[in-house]
């Protein structure tokens, strides 16, 4: 080939060749003076090239060589001389940006002990007992981990590499908890990064380059979360691949769930409406404070109170439901729930379920649905200092209110959870004595073991469905999951129900809290 031909050839790969080079080394100038020696050495080996259709791979083959010795002798300047049996990765790349794609793409999968000494030594321009010093290992170690490294690279850039669905898709996801102490766990899934790793393992387990593909997150983004979900086992791990370690009721699980539970939900929607038109008259005779609410507010009120008895206290204790304790000695089950257009858990009909005890043994009582503006029970009380203020205005006891006290009792009127007139201070909740309380699970008593035992039935049906959805591991927990399934299908599904028949209607601050009240001992 004369040199005119060569000239031009030349030409045409100059830019791809100066990317080369720039992905290459540290800095503009390194990058120019490994360019140029390139093109010097094409330039003397010109003689060689025997067919000119075979000029491009020479001059690259020309530019893995180059880069090689290159390598060797800046290795040898920062005193980690690399043995010549090292696999490089420049021979992987071509005249197009592709294999710099590759490159960075293994690059993301790379874990943390491998990438931080590539990022050092290739980047950063560290020398290997710098590295050694940084990372607190030693110099052979260091040159383990580079030679490791550009092994593991090559062989990533050779491969094909599928996203999984999650990547473009994500789900979402809502953790729960049902214990009886503190709830440690709810800041755990505040990420999607978070949700989307415990999916992504949970019928399968995966190494850390997978779960990486799948949810579409390099490594050094999710690594803190992987240690995270570890440290507080929701995820496990076996050998190097990782596995969710809770249920998760999933869409396709809530979908049949909703198909086979209808007939019993509707049932005890039914036992519901029937039970309180026919005892609303015994049950305000017996005379607690707010027994002459108006219908709407009385209606949410025996539903909350009628539900609470039969699925939280009389099928708990049937069953017999044991309490996992977990790593910090709390008994308490921790499950997941995606989110979906058929679950009630993220959408109106949503509850939660909690009580709130001074020192004296008073207590409030929440059922709460966001369907009735905020749900009380988040709002704040979950502080002692609040619940205490509360407690003490359902009973009156007023006199002793610091500035403090009073200051709370006035963001509580605020919010309408009490009430200030010319007489006085008083919650805006029905409030029992123990006597009343009584009472009212007498009149209810025979309505609430029917609902508890259909409950149970729903609970079979849920359990026989769950054990189909659920990885192998999991599937001991099935009983214990589907009962705080009835969270779902035997509490939200039900109000749902009264909702769209109107029997329930929404609750706009317009008068007594309708989900919450207060039993005083």
């Amino acid at each position: 080939m004369d040199k005119k031909e060569l000239d031009t050839k030349i030409e045409e790969i100059a830019k791809a060749l100066l990317s080369y080079c720039a992905a290459r080394t540290s800095n503009h100038f390194e990058a120019e003076d490994l360019a140029h020696d390139i093109i010097l050495e094409i330039y003397k080996s010109a003689d060689h090239i025997r067919n000119v259709d075979a000029v491009y791979g020479f001059m690259w083959a020309v530019a893995g060589n180059v880069y090689k010795q290159w390598c060797r002798n800046k290795a040898r300047d920062h005193g980690c001389e690399l043995t010549d049996d090292l696999p490089d990765v420049a021979e992987q790349f071509v005249e197009d940006d592709s294999a710099l794609y590759l490159l960075r793409r293994e690059l993301t999968l790379l874990s943390d002990k491998y990438r931080k000494a590539v990022v050092l030594y290739y980047i950063e321009n560290k020398s290997c007992s710098e590295i050694s010093n940084r990372l607190s290992i030693s110099e052979s170690m260091v040159k383990y981990l580079l030679f490791k490294s550009r092994q593991i690279l090559k062989e990533g850039m050779s491969m094909e590499r599928n996203y999984g669905q999650q990547s473009y898709y994500p789900k979402g996801l809502s953790l729960m908890f049902w214990g009886n102490g503190a709830n440690r766990y709810y800041h755990l899934c505040d990420s999607k990064i978070s949700q989307n790793i415990l999916f992504a393992c949970y019928n399968d387990k995966l190494s850390a380059e997978q779960i990486s593909l799948e949810i579409g997150v390099s490594l050094p983004y999710m690594e803190d979360k992987l240690a995270e979900l570890r440290e507080y086992e929701l995820l496990k791990k076996d050998g190097n691949r990782y596995y969710t370690n809770i249920v998760i009721f999933t869409r396709d699980f809530a979908n049949e769930v909703n198909i086979k539970t209808a007939r019993l939900r509707e049932k005890i929607a039914d036992m519901l409406m029937a039970a309180i038109t026919e005892h609303e008259d015994e049950v305000r005779n017996v005379g607690f404070l707010g027994a002459d609410m108006g219908n709407n507010a009385f209606s949410w009120q025996m539903v909350s109170f009628i539900l609470y008895r039969a699925v939280i206290e009389i099928l708990q204790d049937k069953i017999h439901v044991v309490y996992p304790k977990d790593k910090f000695g709390t008994e308490c089950f921790i499950w997941g729930v995606e989110h979906g257009d058929q679950n009630s858990w993220e959408s109106k009909f949503g509850f939660g379920i909690s009580n709130v005890v001074n020192s004296m043994g008073d207590y409030v009582q929440f059922m709460d649905f966001p369907i009735n503006g905020e749900m009380v029970h988040h709002y704040c009380f979950n502080r002692q200092n609040v619940t205490n203020v509360f407690l003490d205005v359902a009973k009156g006891n007023t006199k002793h209110f610091s500035e403090n006290d009073k200051a709370l009792a006035a963001d509580m009127i605020r919010k309408g959870y009490i009430i200030s007139n010319d007489k006085g201070l008083f919650v805006n909740a029905p409030v029992f004595t123990r006597e009343q309380h009584d009472a009212l699970k007498s009149i209810f008593a025979e309505t609430a073991a029917q609902i508890a035992n259909e409950a149970q039935n729903l609970m079979e049906t849920v359990t026989k469905i769950l054990k189909n959805h659920i990885p192998v591991q999991l599937k001991k927990l099935a009983k214990d999951m589907a009962y705080f399934r009835l969270f779902e299908d035997a509490i939200s599904a039900p109000v749902a129900i009264l909702y769209d028949r109107n029997y329930l209607l929404p609750y706009h601050g317009d008068g007594i809290l309708p989900t919450t009240y207060v039993i005083l001992k």
